[in-house]
């Protein structure tokens, strides 16, 4: 069974039956388009006319899970996810989740996989996360034009060759966190433009090709220039025209413009959502695995323990250090993405000792994750579980984090410390970190300082100006705007419910989605 089950007959019967489109806008930010609404009709009108829900998301902790904790109305530790890049403990290394030899162990089924097996059409387009396709019992195409990069996959491999032919084979292309010119922004600009134009032209071609009653659409081109175009105070974002980002927005609201008039026909709710924002880069990870290093060789010494000798940086990071900027941004754009895989492991990972490492940072989007290297759990761990050194540890580390300061002020490196597993807790909540660290400051620092780690000097090298934030949103047009149901979307969790209710009736109820990832397991 699914993650949600329909506990009733069926979908209604063929006719004018209802039917319900989500749209997806990866990381718009609510407050850019409420400021700018006499350069965006059509959101204007959506607004004016729908019905707004501002959402709680499991982004305010992991900006990457919100697409799983989305499809199956769960909560990380329940999903697994969170990222595109886990880490993989009995291979110490990390991973893309959608490989085929592990993309089973974080199997789940989206809610319209339910709404599909009860005879309610559903397709889902670019759905922000890749599935075992496999097991589907609806038209599924993940990866074509996303923000992270991978290869495309589909339930109908025939249609996903189709799309390709007509629409083009990855019209957003690759993103390279790397500071960006002017020119290259300009470029990314422009072509995400063209991107979201093609992803509407194959919207709207499925839309016609395939019979639906479900939809989902995922636009990612407002994530990939909230990253690179918007303009920011400090010198860590990339190059940008003041108005790059808006030309961005407007593109998006023409877009909307053709679904909306494609879509209007007095019997489809449309819901357009976006899972998290965009704002200001907070990240403070440019620190991260200098200040393990030496939090680490701290801990070794304290405990007589001799600290492993440092290792000198790698070939990858004396490329990654030393290599312009603009030939790292062709290479990353040519290179397949085994190489990309190779180079963040070992850009990581390369100067760890496992043995003699009792905490790692785990990859991430800006997020400060930590993990505790334990035996048992990693396949070379250095704790024994649940042991007292570890408490030791963990009391210790967290109170060292509290110390550290920025730019030669007062002002805390860290807000506060998190347990990912009482906030997230599940039977895949080992798939997770340990800790998340949240940073104080509103910008990236350049400089930290405590008296256990000495003083370390930085530069955030992204070229992010805008990174995740935790806003989530709907807006909901058509019928299902004044449906009962709506009242109780609180979080993007429910947004799945929402769209059962309408399409299945208030008999609609979720099963117990722990049960569903035990008998996967």
């Amino acid at each position: 069974m699914g993650i949600y089950s329909i506990m009733r007959e069926g979908c209604a019967a063929p006719g004018r039956e209802p039917r319900v489109a989500m749209i997806m806008v990866d990381a718009m930010c609510l407050d850019f388009a409420r400021a700018h609404l006499d350069e965006l009709p059509t959101m204007r009108r959506m607004l004016d006319d729908g019905a707004v829900a501002e959402l709680a998301s499991s982004a305010a902790q992991m900006s990457a899970s919100v697409w799983p904790t989305f499809a199956s109305g769960e909560d990380p530790g329940v999903h697994g996810h969170y990222y595109p890049f886990q880490w993989k403990a009995d291979r110490m290394r990390f991973r893309r989740t959608s490989k085929a030899d592990w993309i089973g162990d974080f199997h789940f089924e989206p809610f319209w996989h339910g709404l599909a097996r009860r005879g309610c059409e559903a397709v889902a387009f670019d759905a922000g996360f890749t599935l075992d396709h496999s097991k589907s019992p609806c038209l599924e195409i993940s990866n074509w034009s996303y923000q992270s990069s991978g290869a495309a996959t589909a339930s109908d491999p025939k249609t996903l060759a189709e799309i390709k032919r007509r629409f083009g084979r990855r019209p957003i292309g690759k993103e390279v966190p790397i500071p960006k010119t002017l020119r290259q922004s300009r470029r990314i600009r422009d072509s995400m433009i063209d991107a979201m134009r093609r992803k509407t032209d194959a919207t709207l071609w499925l839309m016609e090709k395939k019979d639906w009653r479900f939809f989902i659409v995922g636009y990612f081109e407002i994530h990939r220039a909230g990253h690179n175009l918007l303009v920011v105070d400090g010198d860590y974002g990339s190059q940008a025209d003041p108005d790059a980002l808006l030309d961005v927005y407007k593109a998006q609201d023409r877009e909307l413009q053709r679904l909306l008039t494609r879509l209007d026909d007095g019997r489809t709710t449309i819901a357009l959502l976006a899972l998290h924002g965009m704002a200001a880069n907070r990240a403070q990870d440019h620190f991260l695995d200098e200040i393990l290093a030496r939090l680490n060789a701290a801990w070794l010494k304290e405990r007589g323990t001799r600290a492993p000798r440092r290792r000198k940086p790698g070939v990858i990071a004396r490329l990654r250090a030393h290599v312009p900027y603009g030939v790292q941004y062709g290479l990353a754009e040519a290179l397949g993405e085994d190489i990309q895989d190779f180079v963040v492991n070992r850009t990581i990972l390369g100067g760890l000792t496992f043995q003699e490492t009792p905490a790692f940072r785990l990859a991430s989007g800006g997020e400060a994750y930590i993990r505790f290297n334990i035996k048992g759990r990693e396949r070379v761990g250095f704790f024994d579980p649940d042991s007292p050194e570890l408490a030791r540890y963990r009391e210790w580390f967290e109170a060292e984090l509290g110390k550290i300061t920025v730019n030669g002020s007062a002002e805390p490196l860290v807000s506060r410390v998190l347990d990912a597993h009482r906030i997230f807790p599940g039977p895949r909540t080992d798939r997770l970190p340990d800790l998340i660290v949240e940073y104080a400051p509103d910008a990236p620092a350049t400089v930290v300082y405590s008296p256990t780690i000495g003083e370390i000097r930085a530069h955030l090298e992204t070229g992010r100006g805008g990174n995740h934030s935790p806003e989530a949103f709907v807006i909901v047009t058509g019928p299902g705007a004044r449906h009962p149901a709506f009242d109780s979307v609180k979080d993007i969790k429910h947004l799945g419910r929402f769209a059962e209710a309408i399409l299945v009736g208030a008999s609609a109820t979720r099963h117990d989605a722990r049960a569903c990832v035990a008998a996967s397991a």
